[in-house]
């Protein structure tokens, strides 16, 4: 009876730390699919610019070892996107007394990025914007998109509980919910530079193969 009791007491807390993981995902897909919304309000000249910077790309993707060369610079953009535009600006949301809906922005605001540019390689490149989205945008993302509801999920989580402590409401003590915070954010980092290198080292190689 006893050991029946406690399980049902533990089962809202699992629930209390999977639906943050949920919200944040709920936010990069709702980003995800205004993005590619987004992409059928364009101007004819919004368009045509970015075609236009679509083709200089493309012709410099085409040169002789240029992407290899330019990897260093390749990760450095990938690292102040991931990181310290959106990994960063999460984790310090979590310090705020409104970071949960902070951080569920910065989320959708990284799915409108990448629904914004899915959906316009597939409009103006039809079949060929499919594969360069399969070959230079989903690998990366594979880690990214993971590692930042890690952050994200952690992030809402830390920021709970620091308004619980404010209320006295603390479950458990606030330097154990740091600790666990900072546990799973390194993890959530990680998963983000392992997709920064895929994206600066080997989606060029797919790119390649294609332009």
């Amino acid at each position: 009876m006893i050991t029946l009791r406690r399980a049902v007491r533990k089962k809202p807390a699992k629930k209390e730390t999977f639906w943050p993981y949920l919200l944040i995902a709920l936010m990069l897909l709702l980003g995800v699919l205004f993005g590619i919304m987004a992409t059928s309000v364009l101007h004819e000249s919004q368009s045509a610019e970015l075609r236009l910077y679509l083709d200089s790309y493309f012709s410099f993707v085409g040169r002789d070892n240029a992407l290899q060369k330019a990897s260093s610079t390749l990760l450095k953009e990938a690292l102040s996107l991931n990181l310290l535009k959106t990994a960063l600006p999460m984790i310090l949301a979590s310090l705020s007394l409104i970071g949960v809906p902070l951080i569920a922005v910065v989320g959708f605001l990284r799915g409108f990025i990448v629904g914004f540019g899915t959906g316009f390689l597939i409009k103006e490149l039809r079949f060929k914007g499919g594969m360069l989205f399969l070959t230079g945008l989903l690998p990366q993302n594979i880690f990214l998109i993971p590692g930042l509801i890690i952050c994200g999920g952690a992030s809402v989580i830390f920021s709970i509980a620091m308004i619980s402590a404010l209320l006295g409401n603390k479950r458990q003590p606030l330097q154990r919910e740091l600790q666990e915070y900072l546990a799973r954010s390194a993890v959530g980092i990680l998963v983000i530079l392992l997709g920064c290198f895929m994206e600066a080292y080997v989606t060029p190689g797919f790119l390649r193969l294609l332009v």
